[in-house]
Formats: C-alpha cells, sequence, structure tokens
C-alpha cells in the first residue's frame, strides 16, 4: 500500500495484515505523516492485559479506563493524537482469539466502530491486526 491509498478515508478500517507487510505499511505511513502506533499483546492473558497493554501502546490519556467504552472513547478523541491520520498496528491477538474468544469478538467490533467514526470524520483511521478474523478483509496490495 502506498500513502495515496493511506490518504483515502473512504477505504480506512480495521484489515488484517501479515506481520511481513508491515514494514511497508509504516513506510508508507511514515511518507504521509500519519502517526504510527503498534501493540504487541501476545503475552496478555486476560481481556484486562490486553486493554492495558493497549492504552500503554497508543499513548491513551491517564484517564483510560482500561474497557471497551474508555477503548472506543479514546481512538474516536480528535485530540488523543493529532495527526493527518493514524495507523494502528495490533500484533499477538491469535492467543486472545484461542483463550477468549468472545472477548477477542468484542475487541474487534469496537475496533470496527471506532474505525466507522473516524471514517464518517473523513479521518483516515487504519487499523491493522495481524490474526485473520470473521468480516476482516485482507488489507490488498498497491
Amino acid at each position: 500500500m502506498n500513502e495515496i491509498m493511506l490518504k483515502n478515508a473512504g477505504a480506512s478500517g480495521v484489515y488484517y495484515l501479515s506481520p511481513p507487510r508491515q514494514s511497508a505499511i509504516k513506510a508508507a505511513a511514515s511518507r504521509a505523516r500519519f502517526c504510527v502506533l503498534a501493540a504487541s499483546i501476545s503475552k496478555a492473558s486476560s481481556i484486562e492485559d490486553v486493554l492495558a497493554e493497549l492504552g500503554s501502546a497508543f499513548k491513551f490519556p491517564t484517564w483510560y479506563g482500561t474497557n471497551f467504552d474508555a477503548l472506543c472513547d479514546c481512538l474516536t478523541d480528535p485530540d488523543w493524537q493529532p495527526a493527518k491520520g493514524h495507523v494502528l498496528l495490533i500484533n499477538g491477538l491469535a492467543n486472545l482469539r484461542a483463550a477468549h474468544p468472545d472477548d477477542f469478538a468484542t475487541l474487534i467490533a469496537v475496533l470496527q466502530a471506532a474505525a466507522e467514526i473516524r471514517r464518517d470524520s473523513h479521518s483516515p483511521f487504519w487499523i491493522l491486526i495481524d490474526t485473520p478474523a470473521r468480516d476482516i478483509p485482507v488489507l490488498a496490495e498497491a
């Protein structure tokens, strides 16, 4: 994917992206002057741990409450990380999907809702996960 495609807010959302392709996306996002943040949650043993790690990796404000509502609130707050666009990489979701499938499904739903809100505000907002999931498309090559 190149920076022109990244700037297309209407196409942004939650996508599956294999780890080997992440460096190319990071480079394109840097050229586009986007905020790029990455979280690795493979060692998290509960959804509370996952949410805490996301808050830390994504540099959420101190009021972040490590719950799904707070996650959505932070991701959709335009003042959270002011930038021309955002690329969030989340790695290590396979363990959560295997151990806590309901929490995994809720997390994906929250990420999709946040991406939709950001897309509706015409802000390029890409959440790229390293684990395939139902209804999550693969990020196309470009």
